[in-house]
C-alpha cells in the first residue's frame, strides 16, 4: 500500500507543480477578466445599427446621478450637472474626490447606479449607450495612442484640420504621417498628450473632455492650450470639459465645477475667486 502511495505521488509530482506554477498566471488572467467585465460590452452580433448621435442638442444633464465601486468603499452622487452647449467648464478636486468617476459617467464609460442622463431633457434609452458615447472625444490622464487618424465615421481624417492641428500642437515637425497613419509613436508623455487630442478633435465629436491634459506639458505651452487652444476649440462649436488643476488659468472657464468627497458644487462668487487664487489649499 505505502509502495501505490509512493509511486501515485510520484506520478502526480510533475503536474502538481505544473498547477502550482500556473497559478500566478492564472491569478492575472482573473484580474483581467474582471477589468473586461467592468465594460460591460455587448453581446456579439454579426453587425450592429450605425449610432446615431444627437446633432442638434443643446443641453445635457446628469440628473440624481449615484455609482459606486463593486468593493462599496467610495461612492460617488447624487449628482446633479447640467452642461450647455460650447461651455468651457472645469473641474477641479483632490485625489480620490470623484473626479475620473464623474468623466467616466459623463461619457457613458460607466453606467450609473441610479438617476438619469438626459440630453435636451431626454432621458437615454439603456439599450443604446453608443448613441450617447458617440457625442465625447476624451484624453485621459492614461494615454493610450493609435497610428492611424480617423475622421468621425472611421474615415481618414480632414487632411486640411490634422494639418492646421499639428502646427497648433507644435508638433509638425516631431510626427511624420504616411497615407494618414503615425509613422513612429516614441514620443515622450507631454508629445503623447498632443498626439491624442489631435486623433481626439479629427473625430469630430460634440464634447472634448480632458482629463489633467496640461499637467505633462511644459510651462510655455500649458499658458498656450489654456489662452490659444481651447478658445479655437469653443470657435469650432466644441463643447469642453477640463479636469485640471491649473488655477492661474481658471479665469478662461465658464464655469468651475468642484468634486469633494464624491459631492459635486459648482464655485461661484468668492468661492471661485478663492479657488483662482489657491486651488492646492481647497484640495487640502
Amino acid at each position: 500500500m505505502a509502495a501505490t502511495y509512493s509511486l501515485t505521488l510520484l506520478f502526480l509530482r510533475t503536474p502538481l507543480l505544473s498547477a502550482v506554477g500556473a497559478l500566478p498566471t492564472l491569478l492575472s488572467a482573473q484580474v483581467a477578466f474582471n477589468k473586461l467585465r467592468q465594460f460591460s460590452l455587448a453581446p456579439y452580433r454579426a453587425d450592429f445599427p450605425r449610432p446615431q448621435a444627437h446633432p442638434d442638442w443643446q443641453t445635457l444633464e446628469l440628473r440624481d446621478v449615484t455609482f459606486h465601486y463593486p468593493d462599496q468603499r467610495f461612492a460617488v452622487g447624487p449628482l446633479n450637472l447640467t452642461l450647455k452647449r460650447g461651455e468651457l467648464v472645469f473641474l477641479i478636486g483632490g485625489n480620490g474626490s470623484g473626479k475620473s468617476t464623474l468623466a467616466m459617467l459623463l461619457t457613458g464609460l460607466y453606467q450609473p447606479i441610479s438617476g438619469q442622463i438626459l440630453v435636451d431633457g431626454q432621458p437615454l434609452a439603456a439599450e443604446r449607450p453608443e448613441e450617447y458615447r458617440k457625442l465625447f472625444s476624451a484624453v485621459f490622464t492614461d494615454v493610450w495612442l493609435f497610428n492611424r487618424l480617423l475622421g468621425p465615421q472611421g474615415e481618414e481624417a480632414d487632411p486640411a484640420l490634422v494639418a492646421t492641428w499639428l502646427e497648433r500642437l507644435q508638433m509638425a515637425h516631431k510626427l511624420q504621417l504616411e497615407n494618414g497613419k503615425i509613422a513612429d509613436l516614441r514620443l515622450s508623455k507631454g508629445q503623447k498628450k498632443r498626439v491624442a487630442l489631435l486623433l481626439a478633435l479629427a473625430e469630430s465629436r460634440d464634447i472634448i473632455l480632458l482629463d489633467e491634459w496640461a499637467a505633462d506639458q511644459d510651462p510655455h505651452f500649458r499658458r498656450e492650450f489654456y489662452q490659444v487652444l481651447l478658445p479655437l476649440m469653443q470657435q469650432m462649436g466644441k463643447t469642453v470639459f477640463a479636469i485640471s488643476h491649473d488655477d492661474h488659468y481658471f479665469q478662461h472657464a465658464d464655469r468651475l465645477l468642484e468634486m469633494r468627497a464624491g459631492q459635486l458644487a459648482e464655485l461661484t462668487g468668492e468661492e471661485r475667486e478663492q479657488a483662482s487664487r489657491d486651488a492646492v489649499a481647497r484640495t487640502a
